[in-house]
């Protein structure tokens, strides 16, 4: 989404443009809020061609496709898939014994995956000469944004075109009961220890 001057002030819940000049203000010429799968690619597409371009990312590098999505949800499936392989060999013309899901192995697989993911967009970034700017910003002012760094204090960062991939969250509706049964979104479920299962043959 690439952003209108008017909407950014008018719309966000912003402080006076006054603010602005308490911090040294840092300027690109472009600035993509949000590193998920539109941003990072706005990004490296605009850095390579040469245009000074920092994205602001507060907790997923890459956004939550490679990170608590759709990466890990298929690394888990190929684990369960393997294990109904295993059990199924007979139809295959394998012979195999008693199999077991080692959940904690399959997590640590999952992780791995996860982590070779980061490093790659961590590489990506890197290689492109895009600024990569861990913290959560706001809007301050038109097409200006503070950022609380996570590693602390403050950034004001300004871009003369700026984009929006803020992306979505899991939600737990408000339902009666709901909550006190302690549901779980699709994050915590791959993040899991499931009890391991023992199954032999055919099931």
């Amino acid at each position: 989404m690439f952003l209108d001057e008017s909407w950014a002030f008018e719309k966000s819940d912003c402080s006076s443009p006054m603010e602005v000049d308490m911090l040294e203000v840092e300027r690109y010429e472009i600035l993509v809020i949000g590193s998920g799968e539109a941003g990072k690619h706005v990004t490296w597409t605009f850095a390579q061609a040469g245009h000074r371009t920092a994205v602001v990312e507060r907790k997923y590098i890459g956004g939550s496709c490679p990170n608590i999505a759709c990466l890990p949800s298929k690394n888990v499936i190929r684990s369960a898939k393997a294990n109904w392989f295993a059990r199924h060999g007979a139809q295959y013309g394998i012979q195999s014994g008693p199999v077991s899901t080692d959940m904690k192995g399959v997590l640590n697989r999952k992780r791995k995956m996860v982590e070779g993911e980061v490093q790659a967009h961590l590489d990506r970034f890197k290689a492109t000469g895009a600024e990569l700017v861990r913290g959560e910003a706001r809007f301050v002012a038109p097409k200006t944004v503070e950022v609380q760094l996570n590693e602390g204090g403050p950034r004001m960062i300004t871009g003369d075109r700026v984009f929006l991939d803020l992306g979505s969250r899991a939600a737990i509706p408000d339902i009666p009961g709901l909550a006190a049964a302690r549901p779980m979104t699709h994050v915590e479920a791959l993040d899991r220890a499931w009890p391991a299962t023992r199954r032999r043959g055919r099931s």
